[in-house]
């Protein structure tokens, strides 16, 4: 007859146990796989990031080939005169300075085309606009200015327009002064008010008449078109087959109307609206201040949507790790912390994946393909470690349903904070719900840890 003895475990058995079945060391590795895994993600975002200049670095490479984005400041008339200073002796001698003086009227038309050009993989947004700038100067009062008008030099009048993107100009830019044509120069009189645009010097004089004008312009653009208000009255009307504006600056219009075609917008602004005068000396006053407009954007910012995405990186791991560890306290079988880890590293590939994607097929698309891709990878990985077909099928549906939450949040932008509280709340409510009879103090003895 053969006695049976039963072998101690070892120490090293003991403490391997231990490890094995201890909730808080369960919970101690979670916590800190968690944090590394923060690793990558960082990484990852660092990388969203680089693309996002390295697109900016093409739109700006392409935008200063074809034209910087442009902002139009003007006309502003400038009259020299001289100012006279007497010394101690009694002796006299002129100075000269400039007033500036602003439109009565000034009506702006304009017509933006866009076009899309690509450099590598990126789509640069471009418009080419056709401008007219017209309307009506007043006879300057320099009476009003404390100026003798025998001391103004009508002769050397300049009209100036201010323009930001000079190589955007793509003909002559021909002036209609009272019925007399004259052709614009570079430079403006004055590079403290108007440090980039044209000018030229118009025929005045001091007889009390109004000087119709009409300024007709060509200029290439990207990013966005904006004018300054200075008539007495302004009124713009703009229009383009870009379908996705977005009208900013200090006025919005009064009008507009956006359609799959394009837009159209209307704007009507009074000089009580800024704060400069219609007419003043030397350079007390600083124009483009006040300017408006539009900007071309792109309807879908997918560097954005990735960073936005990327953010809840954290809270999708935490919710993953969240249903294996129930699944291990519950069902009564154990998941090695490795195993953890790669799970976590495939949850931040999908990341890398995403922004892969979505330059190639746009975000939308790619992260549902990114979101399929990895949780059948997830899943598939899962099953020899679950042993069971309920629980694996429990896995893919809760997986699926994380990273549809995510997506909803990703769409709502301005509720994304609202739904996202929301989610998390709910997710919350339902670990307490089931988790509401577990012994977690007997977790480690034989039975099933569940209270009835």
């Amino acid at each position: 007859i053969k006695t049976m003895q039963t072998q101690e475990p070892s120490t090293f058995q003991r403490i391997s146990n231990w490890l094995k079945q201890s909730l808080f060391v369960k919970l101690l590795s979670i916590g800190f796989i968690i944090l590394l895994l923060m690793i990558p993600n960082s990484m990852i975002q660092s990388l969203i990031y680089e693309r996002q200049q390295r697109q900016t670095e093409a739109i700006r490479e392409v935008s200063n080939a074809w034209g910087a984005p442009q902002t139009i400041v003007g006309p502003v008339l400038m009259l020299p005169y001289n100012r006279w200073v007497e010394y101690a002796d009694g002796k006299k001698s002129a100075v000269q300075e400039v007033a500036h003086f602003l439109p009565l009227k000034l009506e702006v038309e304009g017509d933006a085309r866009h076009e899309i050009r690509k450099r590598s993989i990126f789509d640069v947004i471009l418009y080419q606009a056709d401008l007219t700038l017209k309307g009506v100067f007043e006879q300057p009062d320099f009476v009003n200015l404390h100026i003798d008008p025998r001391d103004v030099l009508w002769d050397q009048a300049k009209l100036s327009v201010g323009i930001s993107g000079m190589t955007g100009i793509k003909s002559n830019i021909n002036l209609d002064w009272a019925g007399t044509t004259l052709r614009m120069e570079s430079g403006t009189t004055s590079q403290k008010l108007l440090p980039q645009g044209v000018s030229v010097e118009v025929p005045m004089r001091n007889d009390g008449k109004q000087y119709a004008f009409a300024i007709p312009l060509k200029i290439n653009g990207s990013d966005y078109l904006k004018l300054d208000p200075l008539g007495k009255e302004t009124q713009v009307n703009l229009k383009s087959d870009w379908h996705s504006p977005s009208f900013e600056g200090s006025f919005l219009p009064d009008q507009r109307e956006i359609t799959p075609n394009g837009f159209t917008a209307r704007w009507t602004i009074l000089d009580l609206n800024r704060n400069y005068p219609q007419s003043w000396l030397g350079e007390d006053f600083k124009l483009g201040e006040s300017t408006f407009g539009v900007r071309f954007i792109q309807p879908v910012d997918e560097y954005a949507k990735n960073n936005r995405s990327a953010k809840y990186a954290i809270l999708v791991i935490g919710l993953t790790f969240l249903i294996y560890f129930f699944f291990e306290t519950m069902r009564r079988f154990h998941i090695h912390p490795f195993q953890y880890f790669l799970i976590g590293l495939a949850i931040s590939v999908f990341y890398l994946l995403l922004l892969s994607l979505s330059e190639q097929i746009g975000f939308n698309y790619a992260y549902l393909a990114a979101s399929v891709a990895t949780i059948g990878l997830i899943v598939v990985y899962s099953a020899s470690v679950l042993k069971s077909i309920r629980l694996v099928i429990q896995l893919a549906l809760m997986l699926s349903a994380i990273y549809g939450f995510i997506f909803i949040i990703l769409q709502l932008e301005d509720y994304a904070l609202l739904a996202g509280s929301l989610g998390i709340f709910a997710a919350l409510a339902a670990v307490m719900y089931y988790s509401r009879k577990v012994d977690w103090y007997n977790l480690g003895d034989k039975g099933d840890g569940i209270v009835e």
